[in-house]
């Protein structure tokens, strides 16, 4: 069992990170189950199957965004349940795991772990440094890397960060990772054909006007994602966290388009799943996944399998 958090609420990559470690002990041959608390979902059961790794059986305003992107991929089981210790136990049931991966249980202690990974934003690991409700920590840096058994950094830069550096002389003795952050067009839809995207690759997209919008705890991660990559951004509309897009929205999204002369609109992957099928949009619409990527990209593939697997 492993469970991926974080110390600050919101925005370094969980779901992500999620994603990278079941495909990782997918290639290795293991069945993997995602559990997940349904963050948002309205799903009135106390827990409930999102999807088989086949088939999805719960949309995303049941399940919250996150778990139900996940399952739309197709490749694991993934549960849902605020008491993550009876979700694991439908996990077992059902699926008879030999893995299952938390997605954001740093702090629901529930359910015992085998591994606790603390991922922390690069720039700024601890936010603002102060606790909920004042700032977005969610508990001492202290206290938290007292009981983690290995820290990752997300969105890390070439140049070094003042806070991370600082951080590292506390935690001299954990194993300490680096990752960034690698968008890639997950999805390209038609509406205008304008655009014309040939191979469905980010790198089609470039010299390309576009109108961002995207609803996430760090909504200017990524505007500075899509910029870096040679496109031209002409606006970008922000949301809260979790939004959930009304009419209204889309019709305000599709007139700055228009208005802006934006060859395509683009969204998250997270923002997409919520997304009424049948919405007209006024131009062509791109879809941005992220992937992590570790730097050096073997050493926490091999810390895995000494620690989980004695590889």
């Amino acid at each position: 069992v492993i469970s991926i958090g974080n110390l600050v609420a919101g925005g370094t990559g969980k779901t992500p990170m999620t994603i990278c470690l079941a495909r990782l002990f997918k290639d290795l041959g293991k069945k993997v189950v995602v559990i997940s608390r349904g963050y948002r979902g309205k799903s009135l059961e106390e827990v409930s199957i999102v999807g088989d790794g086949h088939q999805v059986y719960l949309d995303a305003d049941k399940a919250g965004d996150e778990p139900y992107m996940m399952a739309s991929l197709k490749q694991f089981p993934v549960v849902i349940g605020k008491n993550r210790y009876q979700a694991g136990q439908l996990a077992v049931k059902r699926f008879n795991p030999d893995v299952i991966l938390l997605d954001d249980a740093f702090q629901h202690r529930k359910l015992k772990r085998d591994l606790d990974l603390l991922l922390m934003d690069y720039d700024k690991p601890l936010g603002n440094k102060r606790l909920l409700p004042a700032g977005r920590l969610r508990e001492p840096f202290q206290q938290a890397a007292g009981r983690a058994d290995a820290v990752i950094f997300t969105r890390s830069r070439p140049e070094e960060s003042k806070t991370a550096v600082k951080l590292r002389h506390h935690i001299k003795e954990m194993p300490l990772f680096k990752t960034v952050h690698v968008p890639f067009l997950a999805e390209f839809k038609a509406f205008d054909s304008r655009a014309d995207i040939k191979q469905n690759q980010l790198n089609d997209l470039e010299g390309k006007k576009v109108v961002l919008f995207s609803g996430l705890a760090t909504n200017a991660s990524f505007y500075r994602s899509i910029s870096q990559s040679g496109i031209i951004i002409l606006d970008h509309l922000e949301f809260k966290d979790h939004y959930r897009y009304k009419k209204a929205d889309i019709l305000r999204i599709n007139a700055i388009a228009r208005q802006k002369g934006a060859h395509i609109i683009l969204t998250t992957q997270k923002d997409w799943v919520k997304m009424d099928r049948n919405c007209v949009w006024a131009a062509d619409v791109g879809v941005i996944g992220v992937e992590i990527q570790f730097e050096p990209e073997d050493a926490f593939s091999l810390f895995v399998k000494q620690r989980c697997l004695n590889l």
